[in-house]
């Protein structure tokens, strides 16, 4: 019936699982707070020529629906969309990003979603960048179209704060950020959303244009500072499109520049309550410990885009989301849920085929 279902998910298939598996957590542990993360649900440019008339948007659609639908009944406090949610890449004045991401706001909004849960939007380099010829180059205009449509989409925290230009000069803005970077707390957890495509004024020496995968680590140190001080602050998750380092089992394309990866590397080692970095840009499942603090990169970058040629786990090649509980200890547990990849990208996996993976939640203790 299911060709492409790998031994592991027929099994779950075959018993009647309709809903992903989650596994317990240990019995001195309690819940505070919820999330759940996915990036990469763009489609391909040549798939969307091909599919335009009937997806405006970009998106994968049937993965997207797939994801949202399973995520609804965890029912967690947030979904972090972890950016490349539109093809973008358009070498224009934002027409191509604001159309593409209109047409994915209102795709989402008409699926299912657990009442109490909020939505928040990440930016990645598809939403930010262009491509002339070879070249991937930044496109300046399309952060204020992002920043228009997610204020107006309510897609950022209301009391979140950022970086801007006056704020945080050693960065070296050109812009307003705080619809891009941003940081909120909610009860005794601190998440920090990053824009890895930041626009500074350093120029790439190769390109004559401003850099891209760049981060507004001045701001960061000094958000980090606080959160650490804070006496009400037990756990800080930190959230961002482009991976940190190279992930252990799959090779995506160009992670954080290495002018703003390494300082960012040894803030979040030296900062004891940053648990994880959760991010996507690489099209794979992957958990990869950073130095020997404890801290993890956890990527979620197979929510739909096509997955990485590279990619070849043992129990097979899957699409699916993070869910992440954050415990009253300042403890952050990582569930993956993940499912079969179709024959074609572009298909759904095969109903009542959502499976938690095989092994234990992954618990990242307070160090």
């Amino acid at each position: 019936m299911y060709p492409r279902i790998r031994r592991w998910a027929l099994a779950f298939a075959l018993i009647g699982v309709a809903q992903s598996v989650a596994f317990g957590s240990p019995k001195e542990r309690r819940v505070e707070q919820t999330f759940a993360f996915f990036g990469c649900n763009r489609i391909d440019a040549k798939d969307w020529e091909r599919t335009r008339k009937e997806n405006s948007s970009s998106a994968n659609i049937p993965q997207l629906k797939r994801n949202l639908a399973d995520i609804a009944q965890l029912a967690p406090d947030f979904v972090f969309f972890g950016g490349d949610l539109v093809m973008g890449y358009a070498d224009d004045n934002g027409e191509t990003l604001r159309s593409q991401m209109t047409a994915w706001i209102e795709l989402v909004k008409s699926l299912p979603r657990a009442p109490k849960t909020k939505y928040v939007a990440i930016t990645g380099n598809h939403e930010l960048n262009r491509k002339a010829r070879e070249l991937k180059l930044p496109n300046p205009v399309t952060d204020g179209v992002w920043t228009s449509l997610v204020k107006s989409a309510r897609l950022i925290p209301a009391r979140s704060q950022g970086p801007t230009p006056k704020k945080s000069p050693e960065d070296s803005l050109v812009s307003d950020q705080r619809a891009l970077s941003f940081s909120f707390n909610r009860g005794s957890v601190h998440f920090v959303v990053l824009n890895t495509d930041t626009r500074v004024s350093t120029k790439d020496p190769q390109t004559g244009e401003t850099k891209i995968g760049m981060v507004p680590t001045h701001w960061l140190k000094e958000d980090l500072d606080g959160a650490e001080k804070s006496r009400r602050i037990k756990c800080v998750v930190v959230m961002g499109h482009r991976n940190l380092i190279e992930p252990d089992n799959a090779i995506g394309e160009a992670p954080i520049d290495p002018e703003c990866a390494a300082p960012m590397i040894a803030m979040l080692e030296s900062h004891a309550k940053v648990r994880a970095y959760v991010c996507a840009h690489v099209h794979a499942f992957d958990i990869t410990k950073i130095g020997d603090s404890g801290l993890k990169q956890v990527i979620f970058g197979n929510g739909g885009s096509k997955l990485e040629k590279g990619w070849s786990p043992a129990r097979g090649r899957t699409f699916g989301f993070g869910y992440f509980k954050v415990y009253t200890d300042g403890s952050l547990g990582v569930v993956p849920y993940l499912r079969p990849e179709p024959k074609d990208y572009l298909e759904s996996s095969p109903e009542r085929v959502v499976a938690a993976s095989p092994e234990a939640e992954l618990i990242i203790p307070s160090r």
